[in-house]
């Protein structure tokens, strides 16, 4: 039987999806890890049929070389980690299965080089430009006018960003980014992101204004097909995500061709081919649908496959594991016949996470279908950074309103216990 190398970089809820996507295929399903400690290693025994262990899986030439080692014909490489997407595609290079040029995950990973990408393909976009000194604060606001964004060029789950409305404010937004980022336990803001350091150079772009969705979308052979819309109504002041609904309750037809048309165009604009991406759009009130988020090379994270799955049928995962690795596309299923709610809790506060309590009690109530924990004692959880700790799949609900209030009575019984780091 031949063999699929899955490689990872941090622990994470997506590896026992992804190993059994793999062996849905007839494959077996080996790990490609730097060192575990013992704990780890045993647990994960459990799921995989075997371990590769490297110094570095960004390492692409060290990886490639440990796979030809155990074996000269691998089935595919495959990561739904988005830090190592690129670097595991030029491992896939190496070895002569790859599905999709690492160059195109090198330029999706740099937000500003998307905003570029897709301004030249004539999609719309707003104003950005490169801040790299709180002096330059002015100018910047200047070229991208005010309210703004400020973000990481390469960061995830919205991790430090802000929103801003003076020169001021965008200037401290500057000094916060600058003095965070480097504390940060993500290596990729510790890695250059082409000729940019993204720990002194940041993102700043005009603020959007409209409701917000989701779009996963496979590519299949330079076909884009879109999965569904999956609307954001519940959505807290600092822009954390509190709820997702799909399919959205009030949308029309017309409107979600729109948003499709939109999230298709990025993704084949942008190079995108036999691979996945989760994109992230605002139905702006001038510009119409507008990218705000490219994922590419892994589906939606946190609970929302189990969402897509509910909702459609479709396993987003394992359709993102049959286009890296080559393999007949997945048999489907049927959807929900009800739209389908992902309710979304954090801890508060930051610390390495002891325990989480009430999840049981959020199991029974009466409209939950699933409850799907990510996070894992002894994590790093941070105010400054979206982590989907909780993730509640729901259906029954009359309208936004009964959403949020689903919400509101889940929270009282979710509780995290959290110790100084």
């Amino acid at each position: 039987m031949n063999t699929a190398f899955v490689v990872r970089e941090t622990a994470g809820q997506w590896i026992t999806d992804v190993v059994a996507a793999v062996r849905a295929t007839g494959l077996r399903a080996e790990l490609v890890t730097e060192p575990l400690e013992p704990a780890e290693l045993a647990q994960l025994a459990e799921v995989v049929d075997g371990f590769i262990v490297v110094g570095d899986v960004r390492d692409a030439e060290s990886v490639a070389a440990a796979i030809r080692a155990r074996t000269p014909l691998p089935a595919g490489v495959v990561t739904a980690a988005e830090g190592i997407v690129a670097s595991v595609a030029r491992t896939a290079e190496l070895l002569g299965v790859a599905r999709c040029p690492a160059s195109v995950f090198t330029l999706t990973h740099n937000k500003f080089a998307v905003r570029q990408a897709l301004a030249a393909a004539g999609l719309p976009g707003p104003r950005c430009a490169l801040i790299s000194a709180e002096s330059e604060a002015a100018s910047v606001a200047e070229t991208v006018g005010l309210p703004a964004i400020v973000k990481p060029v390469n960061g995830a789950a919205s991790n430090l960003v802000r929103t801003v409305s003076t020169v001021d404010e965008l200037a401290a937004a500057y000094r916060l980014l600058a003095e965070r980022l480097p504390l940060s336990e993500d290596a990729r803001y510790h890695r250059l992101v082409g000729s940019i350091d993204p720990l002194k150079v940041f993102l700043v772009e005009g603020l959007l204004r409209g409701p917000e969705y989701a779009v996963d979308v496979l590519v299949r052979d330079g076909v884009a097909e879109p999965v569904a819309v999956v609307e954001k109504p519940l959505i807290d002041e600092r822009k954390f995500e509190l709820g997702m609904v799909c399919p959205p309750l009030e949308l029309s037809e017309k409107d979600t061709e729109r948003l499709f048309a939109a999230a298709t165009a990025a993704a084949l604009a942008l190079g995108l081919d036999n691979t996945c991406a989760h994109l992230e759009l605002i139905d702006d009130a001038e510009l119409g649908p507008t990218i705000v988020e490219v994922n590419a090379g892994r589906p939606a994270g946190g609970a929302q496959p189990v969402l897509l799955k509910l909702a459609t049928g479709i396993d987003v995962i394992a359709e993102a594991v049959s286009l890296a690795l080559g393999t007949p596309p997945p048999k489907r299923g049927v959807g929900l016949p009800v739209p389908v709610g992902y309710l979304i809790f954090y801890a508060e506060g930051t610390g390495r996470l002891v325990r989480v309590e009430g999840t049981d009690e959020v199991a029974d109530l009466p409209e939950v279908l699933e409850v799907v924990t990510i996070v894992r004692p002894g994590q790093l959880l941070t105010d400054d950074q979206e982590i989907y700790a909780v993730n509640v799949l729901a259906a029954g609900f009359a309208d936004t309103e009964d959403l949020a209030a689903l919400h509101a009575e889940a929270a009282k019984l979710i509780r995290f216990e959290l110790e100084e780091s």
